[in-house]
């Protein structure tokens, strides 16, 4: 039961990174539209928070200092290491220049790892705190952790710029909903499988609704955000459910394999989602527009999957690129 659950969770990786693809393919070529792209585009990261967030859930609670710096040394290796050797790389003639100005602006560069930091130093400090509160742990814990919560909405409507607190306070709820459900596992696990078929016929209606009679990437108020936020749960559950359904296939394999390799193709495969475009414009819904797409999205992954091949050969490399340690045989 151990393995069936981790390969659902590298799978459920894999598709979020196709998913990201797909999406950055449309994006950077001009071809978004106002159904698959929004559907996309409210699935793709929420889906990355939630794993991480269930994965944190499932693995062992913070007791002491000790085991607090451990893990966070961990994060900061897997986290912050690429974030910031990305940017030396990218201009590499104002790097210091370049640090401060991403750091109030996390979104020029490779905001999804300075943001899943934040996530886990909030969420590994409050399980820290609640160490303390003997047989009160839990409900130290989920103060703390919401009060964090609160800070970064707060921090959003006084308007403060680092490190982005728009961001945490985006995608703060689905990894709290993504751990509570890792700390729920057994439970959940006991819900009758009807229960969460009906569930999931209810979310796919529910999203593609809002798909069709909605624009989702309007969050120009809190109604508009909620709305967002709803249709994320929504989608996240669906593909949740779709993976955790599929047979342990050659389908699922593929997608664990490729969930092992979601932080590398994250940093590297945007950079050639437009390689293919000479400066024309494509419709989605045309042939013509579809093949492109699809010539894009092949060329982006062999040219992404080349790279990481050669440079997970150097170990300093695949260090500063990818924040991984490469295991002494």
């Amino acid at each position: 039961m151990a393995d069936a659950r981790s390969r659902t969770i590298d799978a459920l990786k894999g598709i979020a990174i196709l998913i990201v693809m797909a999406g950055h393919v449309l994006s950077w070529n001009h071809m978004e539209d106002g159904y698959i792209y929004d559907a996309v585009k409210v699935i793709q990261m929420p889906l990355f928070m939630l794993v991480s967030g269930y994965v944190c859930g499932i693995g062992r609670r913070i007791k002491n200092l000790a085991g607090y710096g451990a893990v966070l040394k961990k994060r900061m290796l897997a986290y912050l290491v690429p974030f910031f050797f990305w940017i030396v790389v990218q201009h590499p003639l104002h790097p210091f220049t370049s640090i401060k100005e991403v750091l109030f602006a996390l979104d020029k560069g490779l905001w999804f790892l300075m943001t899943l930091f934040l996530l886990n130093l909030m969420t590994y400090t409050s399980q820290l705190v609640s160490a303390k509160a003997k047989g009160f742990e839990k409900q130290v814990f989920w103060l703390v952790y919401m009060g964090f919560g609160a800070s970064v909405v707060l921090e959003t409507y006084l308007g403060w710029e680092f490190l982005s607190p728009g961001l945490t306070r985006l995608y703060f709820p689905f990894y709290v909903i993504g751990y509570a459900a890792g700390e729920c596992k057994e439970k959940i696990e006991r819900i009758p499988t009807a229960v969460k078929g009906a569930v999931f016929w209810i979310s796919a209606t529910g999203l593609v609704l809002l798909v069709i009679f909605y624009d989702l990437l309007d969050v120009g108020s809190p109604l508009l955000l909620g709305r967002q936020l709803f249709a994320s749960v929504l989608g996240c559950y669906v593909v949740t459910y779709l993976i955790a359904l599929c047979k342990d296939g050659k389908g699922k394999r593929f997608l664990t394999w490729l969930g092992h390799y979601t932080l590398e193709i994250y940093v590297l495969h945007f950079h050639f989602a437009a390689i293919l475009n000479q400066g024309k414009s494509y419709e989605l819904y045309t042939w013509k527009g579809l093949f492109f797409v699809l010539a894009s999205f092949t060329v982006m992954s062999l040219i992404t999957a080349g790279i990481i091949i050669v440079t997970k050969q150097v170990p300093l490399l695949d260090l500063f690129l990818y924040g991984k340690i490469q295991k002494k045989k």
